[in-house]
């Protein structure tokens, strides 16, 4: 999470230092908002809630969005929860010196998403928060308020009825990753082990772990339910130079950092995709800079745009697209120039497709309700992860001859065994329901489709007389 610029051997060693003073987007929404806030002490004993419904979702990946306190309820309806699975609300801090949580920012706007969420079949955690590496080192180094700092996150799940917890750190130094490794074992056994059920945990995670030391990501990985990568802050408010905030590849103008680099270096370490969450931007900077053009140093520090505004501002100004990093940003004079760098639901789409093509958990944001009644981002996630197998019909089994199929393939799909004698209708949907396979065949030994499709879900369906077979499909690349 830093600059996507190419730089030197010794400037890295000094960037990867300097990033510990470095303040998240969520570290500066957080603190600008305190002062609007109003703070309600947690309870000690259990409250009402609404259970969460158990109902059947339609998502093929997981989608984990960040709630900050500051959005207004107001929003909270223009939220597809068919399309999320997960909600954090954000946050409350936890008290370095002994492990102590915090009171709860908008209680009632936690109460109320967290039973909206959970009538639909969303689940709801809290995140706890600790910001500044020297007080993360104050917390970790302390056995006791480690401890202690467990037992009140349990007691929170179990008094306020969610399902987990999400742990942001910022930042984790080296000197202290061990007594992090630890802390979040200790905190997995106890909400894996939960007195109610098992209860999940997941962590905010860097984006650039060969820069963040502290984060054993592979260990981490083994003891939580998943990873939110923050691929995002790439290019950050304090910046010398205005670029994409997430780029989605890596380029000869911005570097190798990215979140293409993100994914393959997670994977690299040991990270199984299926603990990983490709954490998405809702929001972009707009930095004073010294001239118009691409890559201009920057002359201020650069304000956060929320994606509602942004999406707006570009139509004004003039979406401008950046092939290097494949995101929009718009340039415009207001007594200097100004560079605005965001993300919108074509480089969300390009993002989304790495979900799929390296089989993750699935995506996530920072942060819901930055879109606020617009649906572009919606249909982007519903396009990628909505499962549209509604257009098959009734589903029965095929007879017991037919060889069941592997569901993830590179090149080529093989049907095996289809009886010589049975006449079969085979069709493939892409996941919004056009259909872009169809054939009608004898049954022979081996049927293979597939070849032209690009990376990505479908779905299969194989008619025989009144038999349907229905199945999710994969095709992903060969590296």
């Amino acid at each position: 999470m830093i600059l996507g610029i190419c730089v030197n051997p010794c400037l890295l060693l000094h960037i990867s230092v300097f990033l510990f003073q470095f303040s998240s987007i969520h570290e500066i929404e957080y603190n600008n908002h305190l002062q609007d806030a109003i703070f309600s002490p947690v309870s000690n004993t259990k409250l009402d809630y609404i259970p969460l419904d158990t109902g059947t979702k339609g998502m093929l990946k997981n989608y984990y969005g960040y709630c900050p306190f500051w959005i207004d309820t107001t929003y909270y309806e223009y939220l597809q929860m068919e399309l999320l699975t997960h909600i954090t609300y954000f946050s409350i801090e936890i008290d370095p010196t002994n492990g102590n949580i915090g009171s709860i920012p908008n209680q009632n706007r936690f109460i109320k998403i967290r039973d909206h969420a959970h009538a639909h079949n969303v689940k709801i955690h809290m995140t706890f928060i600790i910001f500044g590496s020297s007080n993360v080192a104050y917390f970790l180094n302390n056995d006791a308020a480690r401890q202690n700092a467990i037992n009140n996150i349990s007691n929170f799940i179990t008094n306020y009825g969610i399902e987990g917890t999400n742990i942001d750190f910022e930042f984790v130094t080296s000197s202290v990753r061990d007594s992090f490794s630890l802390f979040i074992r200790d905190l997995a056994d106890e909400l894996w082990n939960h007195r109610v059920r098992q209860k999940e945990l997941y962590i905010a995670s860097i984006a650039v772990p060969e820069w963040y030391p502290g984060y054993d990501i592979t260990y981490l990985s083994e003891h939580s339910n998943g990873l939110f990568i923050m691929a995002y802050d790439f290019h950050w408010s304090g910046g010398s130079i205005a670029g994409p905030v997430s780029p989605c590849v890596p380029s000869s103008f911005w570097g190798q950092y990215c979140a293409a680099k993100s994914i393959g270096t997670y994977k690299d370490y040991g990270v199984s995709g299926s603990k990983i969450i490709l954490g998405l931007p809702y929001y972009g900077y707009d930095w004073p800079t010294v001239s118009e053009d691409k890559g201009s140093s920057t002359a201020g520090s650069g304000s956060a745009v929320i994606y509602y505004y942004a999406f707006q501002n570009a139509n004004i100004h003039g979406r401008l697209w950046d092939e290097y990093s494949l995101t929009p940003w718009y340039k415009y004079y207001s007594t200097q120039w100004h560079q605005c760098w965001y993300d919108d639901s074509v480089s969300h789409d390009i993002k989304y497709g790495m979900v799929n093509d390296s089989l993750l958990q699935g995506a996530g944001s920072w942060a819901l309700g930055y879109d606020r009644d617009y649906d572009h981002l919606w249909n982007t996630i519903r396009k990628n992860f909505w499962d549209s197998t509604g257009i098959a019909e009734q589903e029965y089994q095929l007879p017991a001859n037919i060889e069941i199929f592997k569901s993830i393939f590179t090149n080529e799909l093989n049907l095996s065994n289809l009886h010589p004698n049975n006449l079969y209708d085979i069709s493939v949907y892409d996941i919004m329901g056009t259909r872009l396979i169809h054939l009608k065949t004898k049954g022979q030994e081996t049927i293979t489709i597939g070849k032209k499709l690009k990376s990505g879900v479908y779905f299969l369906i194989i008619k025989n007389k009144n038999r349907v077979l229905k199945k999710k499909i994969v095709k992903i690349k060969r590296y």
